[in-house]
């Protein structure tokens, strides 16, 4: 329906973002296999990353307080094995913050003060998931970069896409060529 894939991997490996918010989705395999490595290349871009999550838990979705877990040493080791993200964890370049929503969509006029003060100067955006990315902002418009991704999963909003179930979506929006 929407590819922007090749130009947004060509802006956001340039190394010219200075800070991303990443609105993170569900647990598991998502994030390990998907949000996980996609951050790596984000701070190895020389981006500093702030993973936002729910504040409480909703359907799949990883919470806030899962996600500093999993960056927090039980015994002097940390769950996250990664050295790159444990490094940038420890280094402050990258965060987690609630978003202030217990949904699978997010209303970005609704966020938590901690997330307003890290987006505050942030230049990329990452909204991730259908719920996030496709039903509840899609067309939303942002002062900073803003990469939308998700799956389209429920007939009724491929219809209103005017695309199939399954479809993926990758809607990039850099400010600096618009």
């Amino acid at each position: 329906l929407v590819d922007c894939l090749d130009s947004a991997v060509a802006a956001l490996s340039s190394g010219k973002f200075k800070k991303a918010i990443v609105f993170v989705d569900n647990a598991g395999s998502d994030l390990i296999c998907g949000i996980f490595p996609f951050c790596r290349e984000l701070l190895k871009a020389g981006t500093s990353v702030v993973l936002a999550a729910n504040e409480k838990p909703a359907i799949n979705d990883v919470t806030a307080d899962e996600l500093l877990a999993l960056f927090t040493r039980i015994e002097g080791a940390p769950r996250v094995r990664d050295p790159l993200l444990l490094r940038s964890a420890e280094s402050g370049r990258l965060r987690v913050v609630n978003s202030g929503s217990d949904q699978p969509i997010i209303d970005l006029s609704e966020i938590s003060n901690d997330l307003a003060d890290e987006a505050d100067d942030a230049d990329l955006v990452v909204l991730q998931g259908m719920g996030r990315a496709i039903e509840s902002n899609l067309n939303a418009s942002f002062a900073s970069a803003v990469l939308k991704m998700g799956v389209v999963k429920h007939p009724e909003v491929a219809l209103c896409l005017g695309g199939t179930l399954g479809d993926p979506i990758c809607k990039f929006e850099d400010k600096a060529t618009e």
